[in-house]
């Protein structure tokens, strides 16, 4: 029979250091800076919160809980607050960080994982409620192991922070009405188009293509019916000269290129397939 999984809490704030440590030594990679001296680093296209964060730096950590099954790490979530009625949690997936220091991949949450973020999260709104908080915060999307927490834990959606978009290229045609646009590739390493006024930059790994729309779009002043041209050139390069890639996504955001990107997908030809939101728990 298959061990079950286990939850230990520390508020201890070396504690969030050792899961990750732990992970790091598996891939046969050097242990990581202790939190307090890392940098804050990006949450990627899942949203889910990376290790080490400003709050680490703060001293408002009330504390960490590590999920495990038979002694492996299967995710850990950090509590952070500073005396307030709202704290707020963040989380990370243990196979998420290996795969990231191995290929900067990302990998779709497990049946395991996502019961070990609901006891994980039920675990943190005790601890929340123990010090005296009123709500808990945390943020993630509508169909990981954040949202999975969310529903079983009956919080509150209190609002949208980002979408993914998605399209199969190899799958793709494209879509009629768009303006006829001129552009160029990238000079290597880099992969993506320029024109218009605008340019685009994606990441390609094995069957994924992946494009943070806040940080590989540049387009002041382009419109979005000329961005959709554009992003529609990109597709087609992609199902070209990557026959392999099965999947393109683009993480869009609120405050973004003046929302043009969110009406330049799907003209297109994407369709959101996750929504990033934030999620409010009441402890009373």
């Amino acid at each position: 029979m298959e061990p079950d999984i286990s939850l230990e809490w520390v508020s201890d704030p070396a504690a969030e250091e050792r899961p990750a440590t732990e992970v790091y030594a598996s891939m046969v990679l050097p242990a990581p800076t202790p939190p307090s001296r890392t940098p804050s680093t990006t949450a990627s296209a899942d949203t889910d919160a990376d290790i080490g964060s400003d709050a680490d730096a703060s001293g408002d950590r009330i504390g960490t809980v590590t999920a495990r099954r038979a002694g492996r790490p299967l995710g850990q979530l950090s509590i952070h607050g500073n005396g307030e009625a709202a704290v707020t949690a963040q989380g990370e997936r243990a196979d998420r960080l290996a795969r990231r220091l191995v290929r900067g991949s990302h990998a779709a949450a497990t049946t395991e994982e996502r019961d070990a973020f609901v006891r994980m999260y039920r675990r943190a709104a005790e601890q929340a409620r123990a010090v005296g908080a009123r709500v808990l915060h945390w943020s993630g999307t509508d169909t990981g192991p954040e949202g999975e927490a969310a529903r079983v834990l009956a919080a509150r959606v209190t609002g949208e922070i980002a979408r993914i978009w998605t399209v199969d290229p190899s799958g793709w045609w494209p879509p009629g009405g768009l303006p006829a646009v001129r552009v160029r590739t990238l000079p290597p390493p880099r992969v993506g188009l320029i024109g218009e006024g605008a340019e685009l930059t994606i990441a390609v790994e094995d069957d994924r293509a992946y494009l943070n729309a806040g940080e590989a779009i540049t387009a002041p002043g382009v419109g979005a019916d000329i961005l959709g041209a554009l992003i529609a050139e990109l597709v087609e390069s992609i199902r070209q000269k990557y026959p392999d890639v099965r999947e393109l996504a683009v993480f869009e955001f609120d405050g973004d290129t003046e929302g043009a990107v969110r009406r330049a997908l799907p003209l297109a030809g994407l369709r959101i397939e996750h929504r990033v939101w934030d999620f409010e728990l009441a402890l009373d």
